[in-house]
């Protein structure tokens, strides 16, 4: 046997050895779901409320936490008749004092939180010139203050109880950002590195800070994002690439990732398919991915329309979408309470 093939025999049996050790590391964080406390911020429509129905059959003790409180009730009605034991909580989560109020409230009927998603996020979609100092704080206050305050809020008792997972759900937009999608990537951004960041100063406490990062997800979103500028051809090219299987994936597959890697006690990672060829490439030619961003700019609409008004996907309809190529977002929408 050559030197060349002892390294490669030692190389491959040191990787085996890491994955291994990684496996059991993961497997002896793991825990069940059935009767843990679990509160979902955002769990009222879209990947929150798919995350909602995945922990009902699994026995979880929901809290949901939403700003519609028509939205509460339908979501309340039909996870309890799946038999889920479910608290429904109508709260801003950019308003701390809702947040503390809210938590309150969960806590004087659940008791102390073992696991928190904080899921809740919008979604402004436009180039950059229509934007105003008012869209990057509202994106900032929901997707980022908006998680920190429900930390704040679970962090003592998860302490009292030596025991928690935090699970913050970022995006690729908040490790690569998207043109005309800038608030957004922004907050994202923030929120990647307080999770992070919160993940290095819990972890010796037995509370485990997950960052899950997405791409594109099939869950009924772009109708109730903001589209601005140009906005039937902003809500056209987003409607029509979130329905996309090489470009988003399956709703329910994403929900499971995200619960299974708050599970493990997993750090960061990317949520994906084998399909999402495009998320792949990302990981592998960063700087190849930001070139390419910067030519999908060029193609996509022009500041003009209404400029910095603001209009909401099912007020931007046109030819192109709803249309053949959104059929699977459209679907999406229907199921997960996006209508």
């Amino acid at each position: 046997m050559n030197l060349l093939q002892k390294v490669a025999i030692g190389g491959g049996l040191a990787v085996g050895g890491l994955s291994l050790a990684r496996y059991l590391i993961r497997q002896s964080r793991t825990f069940s779901w059935r009767d843990k406390r679990v509160v979902i911020s955002g769990g009222s429509r879209g990947l929150g409320l798919v995350i909602a129905r995945q922990l009902a059959d699994q026995g979880a003790r929901l809290a949901i936490c939403a700003r519609s409180a028509d939205d509460l009730a339908k979501v309340k009605s039909e996870l309890e008749y799946r038999g889920a034991s479910v608290m429904v909580v109508p709260c801003d989560i950019r308003e701390q004092d809702q947040v503390q109020e809210a938590m309150q409230q969960i806590r004087a009927e659940m008791g102390s939180v073992d696991v928190l998603f904080n899921v809740a996020g919008i979604i402004e979609v436009g180039p950059f010139d229509s934007m105003t100092a008012f869209d990057f704080e509202n994106s900032m206050q929901t997707n980022c203050w908006g998680a920190l305050h429900m930390i704040k809020e679970v962090l003592p008792g998860m302490r009292a109880n030596g025991f928690g997972r935090i699970v913050n759900v970022a995006s690729m937009g908040g490790k690569r950002a998207i043109p005309h999608m800038l608030p957004y990537a922004a907050s994202k951004f923030a929120l990647v590195g307080l999770s992070n960041g919160l993940r290095a100063e819990l972890k010796h406490e037995n509370i485990f800070v997950t960052t899950a990062c997405p791409g594109l997800m099939r869950t009924g979103s772009p109708r109730n994002a903001t589209f601005k500028g140009k906005h039937r051809e902003e809500y056209a090219w987003f409607s029509i690439g979130d329905s996309l299987p090489l470009v988003s994936m399956n709703a329910e597959q994403a929900a499971a990732q995200i619960i299974r890697g708050a599970q493990e006690g997993r750090g960061e990672f990317i949520v994906t398919s084998p399909m999402n060829i495009a998320i792949h490439l990302q990981s592998m030619f960063p700087e190849l991915t930001r070139d390419l961003l910067a030519v999908m700019d060029t193609v996509l609409p022009a500041m003009g329309g209404i400029g910095k008004k603001a209009a909401r996907g099912y007020e931007s309809e046109s030819t192109w979408a709803p249309s053949l190529f959104t059929q699977l977002s459209q679907e999406a929408a229907r199921q997960n309470n996006q209508l």
